[in-house]
């Protein structure tokens, strides 16, 4: 079930820019980050179980997505479109040949009780009782499409993001969890929040507020491997390879910005603000 994160401590995050230092389940060039209503999300763009998958959520401070409502499912779905997901890297054969990435709903336990357990703990809010002909628990959210129907005994929720037979892309299918799939992770607590003091952080970030040239600083013997420079939507504006520790942002506008400094062990994000 979704965990509500304290106002105070996100405010910290944004105001202080403290950093976030990611795992290693997954390769953060492959990973594309947004935000939506105060929450951090990441599309992993790498083929896993639906087990797996949520145990990579579970490693880097989160849970597979579980979608509550229109403007939710609306969100996600805009930025799978604008990700750079290759549909033909990501198909379900036993979904209509779609292709799909993982939330975290599953009738796992129970045969036809859907519930959200994207972090695979077995224990989680149902949503949803019974076949294509069953009903929302408690009117919670849906978007299935003609589905769920446990063909060869799907019991894994993926959000399609192309047509097929039953439904349309966006809308919702049940599909065998031992496919290997894309995923949304949904960060219900920072990932390894690091000390904003100096002497405490990993990663230092100067100066910020940015004018035009920034300078990274790696307080552990790391090369630095890319630099990305990412909207609070999440879409990427620049990308640096092999940088020298000093990058020219001086072609950005005012605003602030997700800087995410992949190493040769670790990647790290950073809010910066730029004036």
């Amino acid at each position: 079930m979704k965990i509500i994160i304290n106002a105070i401590l996100i405010s910290q995050m944004v105001f202080l820019g403290v950093g976030l230092r990611a795992q290693s389940c997954a390769n953060p060039d492959n990973i594309y980050f947004f935000t939506y209503a105060g929450v951090n999300y990441e599309i992993v763009k790498e083929n896993q179980t639906w087990a797996d998958a949520a145990a990579c959520a579970v490693e880097r401070g989160g849970f597979l997505s579980e979608i509550d409502s229109q403007e939710e499912q609306d969100s996600i779905f805009y930025h799978l479109n604008n990700a750079g997901i290759d549909p033909s890297n990501t198909i379900a054969p036993d979904g209509g040949g779609a292709s799909y990435v993982w939330l975290g709903g599953n009738d796992i336990a129970e045969e036809g009780v859907w519930i959200w357990d994207g972090d695979n703990n077995g224990v989680g809010l149902q949503f949803w009782q019974g076949n294509y002909n069953g009903t929302p628990v408690n009117g919670l959210y849906n978007n299935w499409g003609n589905e769920p129907d446990n063909w060869n005994n799907q019991d894994g929720l993926g959000l399609a993001i192309t047509d097929w037979p039953l439904g349309v892309a966006g809308q919702w299918n049940d599909v065998d969890d031992s496919n290997t799939l894309y995923y949304v992770i949904e960060n219900s607590t920072p990932v390894g929040i690091l000390e904003n003091e100096r002497n405490d952080k990993y990663l230092v970030i100067y100066p910020n507020p940015i004018n035009e040239k920034v300078n990274i600083k790696i307080q552990k013997d790391e090369q630095i491997v890319s630099v990305v420079v990412a909207d609070v939507s999440g879409k990427v504006l620049l990308r640096f390879d092999s940088p020298d520790r000093v990058i020219d942002l001086s072609g950005l506008t005012n605003g602030l910005y997700f800087l995410t400094v992949n190493t040769s062990e670790n990647n790290y994000i950073e809010k910066v603000v730029i004036r």
